[in-house]
Protein backbone atom coordinates (compact mmCIF):
# COMPACT_ATOMS: atom_id res chain seq x y z
CA UNK A 1 0.00 0.00 0.00
CA UNK A 2 1.57 3.34 -1.02
CA UNK A 3 2.22 5.86 1.73
CA UNK A 4 0.08 8.41 -0.08
CA UNK A 5 -2.96 6.15 0.26
CA UNK A 6 -5.48 6.99 2.90
CA UNK A 7 -5.21 4.62 5.85
CA UNK A 8 -8.92 3.88 5.75
CA UNK A 9 -9.13 3.06 2.03
CA UNK A 10 -12.29 3.65 0.03
CA UNK A 11 -13.55 1.05 -2.45
CA UNK A 12 -15.01 3.60 -4.91
CA UNK A 13 -14.26 2.66 -8.49
CA UNK A 14 -12.88 -0.77 -7.62
CA UNK A 15 -13.84 -3.27 -10.32
CA UNK A 16 -11.56 -6.07 -9.13
CA UNK A 17 -13.51 -9.38 -9.15
CA UNK A 18 -11.71 -10.34 -5.94
CA UNK A 19 -12.90 -7.17 -4.22
CA UNK A 20 -15.39 -8.94 -1.95
CA UNK A 21 -12.88 -11.51 -0.69
CA UNK A 22 -10.29 -8.74 -0.19
CA UNK A 23 -12.75 -6.75 1.86
CA UNK A 24 -13.56 -9.81 3.93
CA UNK A 25 -9.84 -10.28 4.58
CA UNK A 26 -9.46 -6.66 5.62
CA UNK A 27 -12.47 -6.95 7.92
CA UNK A 28 -11.09 -10.15 9.48
CA UNK A 29 -7.69 -8.56 10.16
CA UNK A 30 -9.38 -5.48 11.58
CA UNK A 31 -11.54 -7.58 13.91
CA UNK A 32 -8.47 -9.46 15.13
CA UNK A 33 -6.59 -6.20 15.61
CA UNK A 34 -9.33 -4.63 17.72
CA UNK A 35 -10.06 -7.82 19.65
CA UNK A 36 -6.39 -8.20 20.56
CA UNK A 37 -6.18 -4.55 21.55
CA UNK A 38 -9.25 -4.81 23.76
CA UNK A 39 -8.03 -8.00 25.49
CA UNK A 40 -4.42 -6.94 25.99
CA UNK A 41 -5.34 -3.31 26.58
CA UNK A 42 -7.86 -4.22 29.28
CA UNK A 43 -5.35 -6.53 30.95
CA UNK A 44 -2.68 -3.82 30.78
CA UNK A 45 -5.13 -1.33 32.26
CA UNK A 46 -5.95 -3.63 35.17
CA UNK A 47 -2.26 -4.40 35.70
CA UNK A 48 -1.50 -0.69 35.53
CA UNK A 49 -4.10 0.06 38.17
CA UNK A 50 -2.65 -2.68 40.37
CA UNK A 51 0.83 -1.23 39.89
CA UNK A 52 -0.48 2.21 40.78
CA UNK A 53 -2.03 0.80 43.95
CA UNK A 54 1.27 -0.93 44.72
CA UNK A 55 3.16 2.36 44.48
CA UNK A 56 0.45 4.32 46.28
CA UNK A 57 0.58 2.00 49.27
CA UNK A 58 4.35 1.82 49.47
CA UNK A 59 5.00 5.51 48.79
CA UNK A 60 2.78 6.45 51.73
CA UNK A 61 4.24 3.76 53.99
CA UNK A 62 7.91 4.27 53.13
CA UNK A 63 8.27 8.01 52.50
CA UNK A 64 10.60 9.53 49.86
CA UNK A 65 13.89 8.13 51.19
CA UNK A 66 12.91 4.47 51.45
CA UNK A 67 10.63 4.75 48.41
CA UNK A 68 13.76 5.78 46.52
CA UNK A 69 15.35 2.54 47.74
CA UNK A 70 12.33 0.56 46.51
CA UNK A 71 12.49 2.21 43.08
CA UNK A 72 16.22 1.46 42.95
CA UNK A 73 15.62 -2.24 43.68
CA UNK A 74 13.00 -2.36 40.94
CA UNK A 75 15.30 -0.62 38.45
CA UNK A 76 18.25 -2.88 39.27
CA UNK A 77 15.97 -5.89 38.79
CA UNK A 78 14.77 -4.46 35.46
CA UNK A 79 18.39 -3.92 34.42
CA UNK A 80 19.35 -7.50 35.34
CA UNK A 81 16.41 -8.90 33.40
CA UNK A 82 17.22 -6.61 30.48
CA UNK A 83 17.48 -9.75 28.31
CA UNK A 84 13.87 -10.59 29.29
CA UNK A 85 12.06 -8.06 27.09
CA UNK A 86 14.59 -8.82 24.36
CA UNK A 87 13.75 -12.53 24.59
CA UNK A 88 10.03 -11.77 24.59
CA UNK A 89 10.42 -9.66 21.47
CA UNK A 90 12.55 -12.33 19.78
CA UNK A 91 10.05 -15.10 20.47
CA UNK A 92 7.21 -12.81 19.42
CA UNK A 93 9.01 -12.31 16.12
CA UNK A 94 10.24 -15.88 15.59
CA UNK A 95 7.57 -18.00 17.32
CA UNK A 96 7.80 -21.29 19.21
CA UNK A 97 10.86 -23.40 18.54
CA UNK A 98 10.70 -27.01 17.33
CA UNK A 99 10.49 -29.88 19.79
CA UNK A 100 14.20 -30.64 19.69
CA UNK A 101 15.33 -27.07 20.35
CA UNK A 102 12.65 -25.96 22.83
CA UNK A 103 13.80 -27.97 25.92
CA UNK A 104 17.44 -27.04 25.32
CA UNK A 105 16.58 -23.36 25.01
CA UNK A 106 14.40 -23.51 28.13
CA UNK A 107 17.25 -24.96 30.20
CA UNK A 108 19.61 -22.36 28.81
CA UNK A 109 17.25 -19.56 29.83
CA UNK A 110 16.90 -20.96 33.36
CA UNK A 111 20.66 -21.29 33.74
CA UNK A 112 21.15 -17.76 32.41
CA UNK A 113 18.64 -16.34 34.90
CA UNK A 114 20.32 -18.18 37.76
CA UNK A 115 23.75 -16.98 36.63
CA UNK A 116 22.54 -13.37 36.57
CA UNK A 117 21.24 -13.64 40.12
CA UNK A 118 24.46 -15.25 41.37
CA UNK A 119 26.44 -12.51 39.64
CA UNK A 120 24.30 -9.90 41.43
CA UNK A 121 24.94 -11.61 44.77
CA UNK A 122 28.69 -11.37 44.18
CA UNK A 123 28.48 -7.71 43.16
CA UNK A 124 25.87 -6.69 45.76
CA UNK A 125 28.24 -5.16 48.36
CA UNK A 126 29.86 -2.78 45.87
CA UNK A 127 26.59 -2.03 44.08
CA UNK A 128 24.79 -1.36 47.35
CA UNK A 129 27.46 1.15 48.37
CA UNK A 130 27.24 2.94 45.04
CA UNK A 131 23.42 3.18 45.15
CA UNK A 132 23.21 3.72 48.94
CA UNK A 133 20.91 0.74 49.60
CA UNK A 134 20.94 -2.53 51.56
CA UNK A 135 22.90 -5.37 49.93
CA UNK A 136 20.60 -7.99 51.48
CA UNK A 137 17.46 -6.33 50.13
CA UNK A 138 19.12 -6.01 46.75
CA UNK A 139 19.60 -9.80 46.69
CA UNK A 140 16.03 -10.49 47.83
CA UNK A 141 14.42 -8.16 45.30
CA UNK A 142 16.36 -9.65 42.41
CA UNK A 143 15.28 -13.23 43.16
CA UNK A 144 12.64 -12.91 40.44
CA UNK A 145 15.47 -12.77 37.90
CA UNK A 146 15.90 -16.58 38.12
CA UNK A 147 12.69 -17.59 36.24
CA UNK A 148 12.28 -14.31 34.38
CA UNK A 149 14.03 -15.22 31.13
CA UNK A 150 12.13 -18.48 30.70
CA UNK A 151 8.90 -16.65 31.53
CA UNK A 152 9.76 -13.99 28.95
CA UNK A 153 10.15 -16.66 26.26
CA UNK A 154 6.76 -18.16 27.10
CA UNK A 155 5.09 -14.76 26.89
CA UNK A 156 6.70 -14.16 23.50
CA UNK A 157 5.45 -17.52 22.22
CA UNK A 158 1.90 -16.69 23.33
CA UNK A 159 2.07 -13.26 21.73
CA UNK A 160 3.29 -14.74 18.45
CA UNK A 161 0.14 -16.85 18.18
CA UNK A 162 -1.92 -13.90 19.48
CA UNK A 163 -3.13 -15.58 22.67
CA UNK A 164 -3.59 -12.19 24.30
CA UNK A 165 -6.16 -13.46 26.78
CA UNK A 166 -3.48 -15.70 28.31
CA UNK A 167 -0.79 -13.01 28.11
CA UNK A 168 -3.17 -10.58 29.78
CA UNK A 169 -3.91 -13.06 32.56
CA UNK A 170 -0.19 -13.47 33.29
CA UNK A 171 0.28 -9.69 33.31
CA UNK A 172 -2.57 -9.22 35.79
CA UNK A 173 -1.40 -12.18 37.90
CA UNK A 174 2.05 -10.69 38.53
CA UNK A 175 0.59 -7.24 39.23
CA UNK A 176 -1.94 -8.71 41.69
CA UNK A 177 0.87 -10.40 43.62
CA UNK A 178 2.59 -7.03 43.90
CA UNK A 179 -0.53 -5.50 45.43
CA UNK A 180 -0.74 -8.33 47.96
CA UNK A 181 2.90 -7.74 48.86
CA UNK A 182 2.38 -3.98 49.25
CA UNK A 183 -0.76 -4.53 51.35
CA UNK A 184 1.12 -6.80 53.74
CA UNK A 185 3.86 -4.19 54.04
CA UNK A 186 1.28 -1.47 54.74
CA UNK A 187 -0.55 -3.53 57.37
CA UNK A 188 2.30 -5.16 59.28
CA UNK A 189 5.15 -2.62 58.93
CA UNK A 190 7.65 -5.40 59.77
CA UNK A 191 10.59 -5.52 57.36
CA UNK A 192 8.28 -4.24 54.60
CA UNK A 193 10.83 -4.16 51.79
CA UNK A 194 12.11 -7.64 52.60
CA UNK A 195 8.69 -9.28 52.32
CA UNK A 196 7.72 -7.23 49.26
CA UNK A 197 10.83 -8.45 47.45
CA UNK A 198 10.27 -12.04 48.56
CA UNK A 199 6.65 -12.10 47.36
CA UNK A 200 7.58 -10.55 44.03
CA UNK A 201 10.10 -13.32 43.49
CA UNK A 202 7.47 -15.92 44.37
CA UNK A 203 5.08 -14.30 41.87
CA UNK A 204 7.61 -14.74 39.07
CA UNK A 205 7.93 -18.48 39.78
CA UNK A 206 4.14 -18.89 39.86
CA UNK A 207 3.73 -16.96 36.59
CA UNK A 208 6.30 -19.18 34.90
CA UNK A 209 4.57 -22.35 36.08
CA UNK A 210 1.26 -21.11 34.68
CA UNK A 211 2.75 -19.91 31.39
CA UNK A 212 4.68 -23.11 30.71
CA UNK A 213 1.58 -25.23 30.19
CA UNK A 214 0.05 -22.73 27.78
CA UNK A 215 3.25 -22.12 25.82
CA UNK A 216 3.93 -25.83 25.22
CA UNK A 217 0.45 -26.18 23.69
CA UNK A 218 0.81 -23.19 21.40
CA UNK A 219 0.91 -24.03 17.66
CA UNK A 220 4.23 -23.78 15.86
CA UNK A 221 4.04 -20.75 13.55
CA UNK A 222 7.64 -19.63 13.62
CA UNK A 223 10.13 -18.72 10.90
CA UNK A 224 13.79 -19.34 10.19
CA UNK A 225 16.09 -17.74 12.75
CA UNK A 226 18.18 -15.32 10.70
CA UNK A 227 21.11 -13.51 12.30
CA UNK A 228 19.94 -10.11 11.05
CA UNK A 229 16.46 -10.48 12.50
CA UNK A 230 17.76 -11.78 15.83
CA UNK A 231 20.41 -9.09 16.25
CA UNK A 232 18.14 -6.24 15.11
CA UNK A 233 15.31 -7.37 17.37
CA UNK A 234 17.70 -7.76 20.29
CA UNK A 235 19.00 -4.21 19.86
CA UNK A 236 15.44 -2.86 19.89
CA UNK A 237 14.66 -4.76 23.08
CA UNK A 238 17.79 -3.46 24.80
CA UNK A 239 17.06 0.15 23.80
CA UNK A 240 13.48 -0.16 25.07
CA UNK A 241 14.55 -1.45 28.47
CA UNK A 242 17.38 1.04 29.00
CA UNK A 243 15.14 3.96 28.05
CA UNK A 244 12.60 2.81 30.62
CA UNK A 245 14.98 2.61 33.60
CA UNK A 246 18.08 4.72 32.96
CA UNK A 247 16.91 8.01 34.45
CA UNK A 248 15.77 6.33 37.68
CA UNK A 249 19.09 4.60 38.26
CA UNK A 250 21.12 7.70 37.43
CA UNK A 251 18.90 9.86 39.64
CA UNK A 252 19.65 7.57 42.57
CA UNK A 253 23.37 7.94 41.85
CA UNK A 254 23.61 11.71 41.23
CA UNK A 255 20.96 13.11 43.63
CA UNK A 256 20.66 13.04 47.41
CA UNK A 257 18.29 10.35 48.78
CA UNK A 258 15.33 12.72 49.27
CA UNK A 259 15.54 14.29 45.81
CA UNK A 260 16.18 10.91 44.19
CA UNK A 261 13.09 9.45 45.84
CA UNK A 262 10.98 12.41 44.72
CA UNK A 263 12.24 12.20 41.15
CA UNK A 264 11.69 8.44 40.99
CA UNK A 265 8.16 8.90 42.31
CA UNK A 266 7.46 11.37 39.52
CA UNK A 267 9.02 8.97 37.01
CA UNK A 268 6.73 6.19 38.23
CA UNK A 269 3.68 8.32 37.42
CA UNK A 270 5.13 9.64 34.17
CA UNK A 271 6.04 6.20 32.85
CA UNK A 272 2.36 5.28 33.04
CA UNK A 273 1.95 7.32 29.85
CA UNK A 274 4.77 5.43 28.10
CA UNK A 275 3.48 2.13 29.52
CA UNK A 276 0.34 2.52 27.40
CA UNK A 277 2.38 2.11 24.22
CA UNK A 278 3.54 -1.38 25.21
CA UNK A 279 0.31 -3.28 24.68
CA UNK A 280 -0.75 -1.28 21.61
CA UNK A 281 2.68 -1.63 20.01
CA UNK A 282 2.82 -5.39 20.64
CA UNK A 283 -0.60 -5.96 19.07
CA UNK A 284 0.48 -3.81 16.11
CA UNK A 285 3.63 -5.93 15.76
CA UNK A 286 1.80 -9.26 15.57
CA UNK A 287 -0.94 -7.77 13.36
CA UNK A 288 1.63 -6.54 10.81
CA UNK A 289 3.38 -9.92 10.84
CA UNK A 290 0.03 -11.53 10.00
CA UNK A 291 -0.92 -8.95 7.33
CA UNK A 292 2.07 -6.88 6.14
CA UNK A 293 0.04 -5.14 3.43
CA UNK A 294 -2.11 -3.50 6.13
CA UNK A 295 0.88 -2.11 8.01
CA UNK A 296 0.03 1.57 7.55
CA UNK A 297 -3.51 1.01 8.73
CA UNK A 298 -2.29 -0.75 11.87
CA UNK A 299 0.39 1.88 12.47
CA UNK A 300 -2.08 4.73 12.06
CA UNK A 301 -4.65 3.16 14.38
CA UNK A 302 -2.00 2.37 17.00
CA UNK A 303 -0.53 5.85 16.99
CA UNK A 304 -4.00 7.42 17.03
CA UNK A 305 -5.30 5.39 19.98
CA UNK A 306 -2.09 5.82 21.96
CA UNK A 307 -1.91 9.55 21.29
CA UNK A 308 -5.52 9.99 22.40
CA UNK A 309 -5.06 8.15 25.70
CA UNK A 310 -1.67 9.75 26.35
CA UNK A 311 -3.23 13.15 25.70
CA UNK A 312 -5.88 12.48 28.33
CA UNK A 313 -3.19 11.51 30.86
CA UNK A 314 -1.15 14.62 30.06
CA UNK A 315 -4.25 16.81 30.47
CA UNK A 316 -4.72 15.37 33.95
CA UNK A 317 -1.08 16.10 34.78
CA UNK A 318 -1.53 19.70 33.62
CA UNK A 319 -4.86 20.37 35.33
CA UNK A 320 -4.64 18.22 38.47
CA UNK A 321 -0.93 17.62 39.04
CA UNK A 322 -1.05 18.46 42.75
CA UNK A 323 -3.96 16.08 43.29
CA UNK A 324 -2.23 13.26 41.36
CA UNK A 325 1.02 13.60 43.30
CA UNK A 326 -0.78 13.88 46.66
CA UNK A 327 -3.02 10.86 46.11
CA UNK A 328 -0.49 8.55 44.47
CA UNK A 329 2.69 9.46 46.36
CA UNK A 330 1.81 11.67 49.31
CA UNK A 331 2.53 15.24 50.38
CA UNK A 332 6.29 14.62 50.74
CA UNK A 333 6.48 14.44 46.93
CA UNK A 334 4.74 17.78 46.26
CA UNK A 335 8.00 19.53 45.16
CA UNK A 336 8.00 17.57 41.87
CA UNK A 337 4.52 18.80 40.83
CA UNK A 338 6.09 21.64 38.83
CA UNK A 339 7.92 19.11 36.65
CA UNK A 340 5.27 16.39 36.24
CA UNK A 341 3.52 17.69 33.11
CA UNK A 342 6.83 18.56 31.45
CA UNK A 343 8.11 15.06 32.15
CA UNK A 344 4.84 13.69 30.77
CA UNK A 345 5.59 15.14 27.33
CA UNK A 346 8.89 13.27 27.34
CA UNK A 347 7.10 10.03 28.16
CA UNK A 348 4.58 10.56 25.35
CA UNK A 349 7.53 10.91 22.98
CA UNK A 350 9.14 7.78 24.42
CA UNK A 351 5.94 5.81 23.85
CA UNK A 352 5.84 6.88 20.20
CA UNK A 353 9.51 5.93 19.85
CA UNK A 354 8.65 2.45 21.19
CA UNK A 355 5.87 2.11 18.62
CA UNK A 356 8.24 3.18 15.82
CA UNK A 357 10.81 0.59 16.89
CA UNK A 358 8.23 -2.20 17.04
CA UNK A 359 7.02 -1.17 13.58
CA UNK A 360 10.60 -1.56 12.33
CA UNK A 361 10.89 -4.99 13.97
CA UNK A 362 7.66 -6.16 12.31
CA UNK A 363 9.00 -5.23 8.87
CA UNK A 364 12.64 -6.23 9.52
CA UNK A 365 13.79 -2.68 8.86
CA UNK A 366 16.61 -1.39 11.01
CA UNK A 367 17.34 2.14 9.75
CA UNK A 368 15.31 3.82 12.51
CA UNK A 369 17.14 1.83 15.18
CA UNK A 370 20.27 3.91 14.56
CA UNK A 371 18.41 7.12 15.43
CA UNK A 372 16.98 5.72 18.66
CA UNK A 373 20.37 4.30 19.68
CA UNK A 374 21.98 7.69 19.08
CA UNK A 375 19.22 9.36 21.10
CA UNK A 376 19.82 6.91 23.93
CA UNK A 377 23.54 7.70 24.04
CA UNK A 378 22.90 11.45 24.09
CA UNK A 379 20.24 11.02 26.80
CA UNK A 380 22.54 8.98 29.05
CA UNK A 381 25.25 11.62 28.70
CA UNK A 382 22.84 14.45 29.55
CA UNK A 383 21.50 12.55 32.55
CA UNK A 384 25.01 11.89 33.85
CA UNK A 385 25.83 15.62 33.92
CA UNK A 386 22.50 16.64 35.50
CA UNK A 387 22.52 17.23 39.24
CA UNK A 388 18.98 18.31 40.15
CA UNK A 389 15.42 17.26 39.40
CA UNK A 390 14.83 20.03 36.88
CA UNK A 391 17.95 19.21 34.88
CA UNK A 392 17.11 15.49 34.77
CA UNK A 393 13.57 16.27 33.61
CA UNK A 394 14.73 18.68 30.90
CA UNK A 395 17.32 16.18 29.68
CA UNK A 396 14.64 13.50 29.35
CA UNK A 397 11.94 15.55 27.63
CA UNK A 398 14.18 17.45 25.21
CA UNK A 399 16.16 14.37 24.18
CA UNK A 400 13.09 12.18 23.72
CA UNK A 401 11.35 14.86 21.67
CA UNK A 402 14.34 15.32 19.37
CA UNK A 403 14.83 11.54 19.02
CA UNK A 404 11.16 11.08 18.12
CA UNK A 405 11.35 13.77 15.44
CA UNK A 406 14.43 12.29 13.77
CA UNK A 407 13.07 8.71 14.04
CA UNK A 408 9.73 9.72 12.49
CA UNK A 409 11.52 11.35 9.55
CA UNK A 410 13.64 8.24 9.00
CA UNK A 411 10.60 5.92 9.13
CA UNK A 412 8.79 8.17 6.66
CA UNK A 413 11.74 8.25 4.24
CA UNK A 414 12.20 4.47 4.38
CA UNK A 415 8.47 3.98 3.74
CA UNK A 416 8.59 6.33 0.74
CA UNK A 417 11.62 4.49 -0.59
CA UNK A 418 9.79 1.17 -0.28
CA UNK A 419 6.77 2.65 -2.09
CA UNK A 420 8.93 3.88 -4.96
CA UNK A 421 10.66 0.51 -5.19
CA UNK A 422 7.30 -1.27 -5.22
CA UNK A 423 5.96 1.02 -7.99
CA UNK A 424 9.02 0.26 -10.12
CA UNK A 425 8.55 -3.48 -9.67
CA UNK A 426 4.88 -3.27 -10.66
CA UNK A 427 5.76 -1.12 -13.68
Amino acid sequence: MPLASVIFCSGIGNTDPNRESDQEGVAAHSREFWKDNVLFGLASLIAGLFNYLYHVLLAHVLGPDRYGDLATFLDVTAFLVLPGPVITLLYTRLGRRDRKRAPRESWLLWLSGSALWIFLMLCSPALARMLHVSALLLIVFTLEVVPSLALAANIGILQRVRRYLWVGFLTVLVAAFRVVAATMAAVFHVYPLFFVGLLEGFAAFVAFAVSRGWATKAPWVGETSKAGVISGTAVVGVINVVMAIADGLLAKHVLNPLAAGQYMGMATIGHTVQFLSGSFGTVMLTSIIAAPSRRLRFLGLTVGVYAGLAGVAESIFLARGVWVISVVLGRHFIPVVAWLSYYGWGMIALGLINIAMLYSVALKRWEAIATTALGLVIWLWRLAVSHNIGALTRATTVTMGATLLVTAVVVLLVELQEDIRGERVRA
